[in-house]
């Protein structure tokens, strides 16, 4: 089984793919394009260092939020473009924090925040045990001053050194969310 695992939902393009739950690719970037000029690049780049062909993809992992809307958008269309032949693929919606709750090791209760837009941001309390993610808590948008009213650790999902975070998807699996592939949108 092929699995790939993408996250635009910043300025960023992370990707990772997997082949029967085994890592084989991964990649981070930071680029001057525009995600839609960038990723059918990198996807071509992606087949080529693989050995595979589009089709042999058998589940997607697309990050639809929260996070920049018009870049999530872009890698949406991108993906619907690119696989709108694919009736077999199996296609999840995955949110930004739990991602980023994924990459944080060695800590018990801690909050995950998106970025600041119209001076707001969506957060959600996690608690890490036995090495599993828990929300404790809804995901809630709130101002900076709500957000940083909490004993908790806070870590953002614009902090690189949590980087590469699409190699952390399967640590995530109890809050994936399965979708049609022309029923994915971006969330919140």
């Amino acid at each position: 089984m092929i699995e790939l695992a993408i996250d635009g939902s910043g300025a960023f393009i992370d990707l990772s793919v997997f082949e029967n739950g085994y890592l084989i690719y991964t990649m981070f970037s930071r680029t001057l394009k525009t995600h839609s000029q960038f990723l059918v690049n990198t996807f071509d780049f992606i087949l080529k260092a693989t050995e595979m062909e589009l089709y042999a993809i058998d589940r997607l992992y697309c990050v639809a939020g929260p996070g920049r809307h018009t870049s999530i958008r872009v890698v949406i269309s991108t993906l619907k473009g690119l696989l709108f032949k694919r009736k077999d693929i199996e296609m999840f919606r995955v949110n930004s924090l739990d991602l980023l709750a994924a990459s944080i090791e060695g800590h018990g209760k801690f909050r995950c925040q998106g970025e600041f837009f119209s001076k707001s941001a969506y957060f959600i309390d996690y608690e890490k045990q036995n090495g599993k993610i828990k929300r404790i808590s809804e995901i809630k948008k709130g101002s900076e001053e709500e957000i940083k009213k909490t004993t908790l650790n806070i870590f953002k999902t614009t902090e690189e050194k949590f980087r590469p975070r699409t190699v952390n998807i399967h640590k995530i699996k109890n809050y994936h969310e399965a979708v049609n592939l022309f029923d994915l949108n971006p969330i919140y």
